[in-house]
């Protein structure tokens, strides 16, 4: 009896554990897809159905967190959403904060040709694989860069996770992104996320604008890396 009993109050634990975890899982917002299009069984463009129509229920059905984003300059001051140059974006739904690219070839580190190896010497965050170190050439180069220099005030600048990167994408538009607010962004190769591959600990998940699909492939790629902050 003894042991039914504590077996019954193990299980009642695990099941208000797992419904925390769900409400954990879903308590921060999630931006909208952007998507607009709608699909029938075959994968056809169709008209939007309504309620109680075929196919009601997908994605462009439903605008739940839209979008919403802020210019920030660069001691990280709000700026007017009519402002012809910025350095950072806020996401007002999720709160990080991102870099905004330059145009190429400006000698900056935000430049929007630059690549790098994937390269993260930290045991506690590389997912069991450090990647492909350089010199001035790798992710881990990079965001140490914009931490010593200060970039928008700030010294906590980070590699995007996979689920970060497809948060700030637009399936309405091509590329994927609103570009009014991330300029410059390179829909020809991916960027690279802080995500090691679970399977294959050599490679990482980059994501693609151009699609804003995610794939994966070896750290020792050169892909284009934006940085990440969490907000205040």
């Amino acid at each position: 009896m003894r042991l039914m009993e504590k077996k019954r109050r193990t299980d009642i634990w695990i099941f208000w554990g797992i419904i925390f975890v769900a409400f954990s899982v879903f308590a921060e917002p999630v931006p909208d897809t952007g998507q607009t299009t709608c699909y029938d069984t075959d994968g056809n463009v169709i008209t939007c159905p309504s309620p109680g129509e075929p196919f009601y229920g997908q994605d462009a059905n439903y605008t739940i967190n839209p979008p919403l984003y802020t210019k920030l300059d660069a001691k990280g001051n709000a700026l007017a959403d009519s402002a012809t140059s910025w350095t950072m974006v806020r996401d007002n739904v999720t709160g990080l904060i991102w870099e905004v690219k330059t145009h190429d070839h400006d000698g900056s580190i935000h430049d929007k040709l630059n690549t790098y190896t994937w390269y993260d010497p930290d045991p506690a965050t590389n997912g069991g694989n450090a990647g492909t170190p350089g010199e001035g050439t790798d992710t881990d180069d990079f965001i140490n860069a914009l931490n010593s220099a200060g970039f928008g005030s700030s010294g906590d600048w980070r590699m995007p996770t996979r689920k970060e990167l497809i948060s700030i994408c637009d399936y309405g538009r091509d590329p994927s992104i609103k570009t009014e607010y991330f300029p410059n962004t390179m829909s020809t190769s991916s960027y690279w996320s802080s995500t090691t591959t679970a399977y294959n600990l050599g490679n990482a998940w980059h994501v693609y604008y151009g699609s804003c699909s995610s794939h994966n492939g070896p750290k020792y790629n050169y892909l284009y890396v934006r940085a990440v902050r969490d907000g205040q």
